[in-house]
């Protein structure tokens, strides 16, 4: 009986050892900073003003909801996340309402819905409504070269302005840099794309041609001429004339767009009688 007796007292006294978990003191200073020591019973309790428990904290608002207990830092009582008492209480771009609740101010938004339906979207970093990817709802929400759409909310480029050769027409390529549609090579869009000395620009289509009076290629030539590349002048062949000018040798004359000898001269020895030869430096028969 007594053995039994003796379990029950060493029961009962580990027992109110675990259920009495406050920390036992002699004088404030063996209490954390926000506990003074009860020294009636020799244990540290919470101040007035502090927490240990958001229990704590509910209890004295009669809404649980609004304040938590900040444990591990202030052992105050702290708005929850999204509560409020007045605007301070919460972020820059909040304000405190009537429910105490913090909502986005004038002009900022904490979601999608509070923004234009698919064309504009709720920043997480701005809080503020923006154009969604793809979409616009001014120019200036697009690049610099191209504007804003306003029936169909995308940016659309600006006349001859591009990302891509795809965005050109087929005689055009994109110049990077500048955005801009540029004419390849032998093509044009006006005069300035053109050797203005010979050439202009045929707007039918898009490529430089010859002005009256010069060319580009032997095939606007006749065919006893070939189009010069320095002068893009239609200039004889070799041995071939348009005026006795043209022709070479004084003792030559142009026939027939040809320069042939003169009477009594000669080029070769066809030029001369059967039994005589062609002297090639007076070019006369011999």
């Amino acid at each position: 009986m007594r053995l039994l007796i003796l379990a029950a007292l060493l029961a009962s006294i580990f027992i109110f050892g675990c259920i009495n978990t406050a920390p036992s003191c002699s004088a404030d200073k063996d209490c954390r900073p926000w506990q003074s020591c009860n020294l009636g019973t020799k244990t540290c309790m919470k101040l007035p003003g502090y927490c240990e428990s958001p229990a704590d904290c509910g209890n004295n608002t009669g809404n649980a909801s609004l304040l938590t207990c900040d444990v591990g830092k202030s052992y105050k009582c702290i708005y929850t996340a999204g509560r409020c008492g007045t605007n301070v209480d919460c972020q820059s771009w909040q304000v405190c309402d009537s429910s105490k609740y913090c909502r986005p101010g004038p002009g900022f938004c904490d979601g999608d819905t509070q923004c234009q339906p698919v064309v504009e979207y709720c920043s997480p970093s701005t809080h503020r409504c923006g154009p969604a990817p793809g979409f616009c709802v001014k120019d200036t929400d697009c690049d610099s070269w191209k504007r804003c759409d306003q029936q169909s909310s995308k940016c659309v480029y600006l006349p001859d302005r591009c990302d891509f050769d795809g965005d050109c027409t087929t005689w055009q390529t994109c110049e990077p840099k500048t955005h801009q549609c540029k004419p390849k090579a032998g093509f044009c869009i006006n005069d300035n794309n053109c050797d203005k000395t010979w050439a202009k620009c045929d707007g039918r289509t898009n490529k430089c041609v010859a002005k009256v009076g010069f060319c580009g290629v032997d095939n606007e030539c006749t065919d006893w001429e070939y189009c010069s590349t320095s002068t893009h002048r239609c200039t004889p062949s070799a041995g071939k004339c348009a005026t006795t000018a043209d022709c070479d040798a004084s003792y030559q004359i142009c026939e027939s767009h040809a320069c042939t000898p003169k009477v009594g001269f000669c080029n070769d020895n066809q030029n001369c009688n059967v039994g005589e030869v062609c002297n090639q430096n007076t070019h006369l028969c011999q």
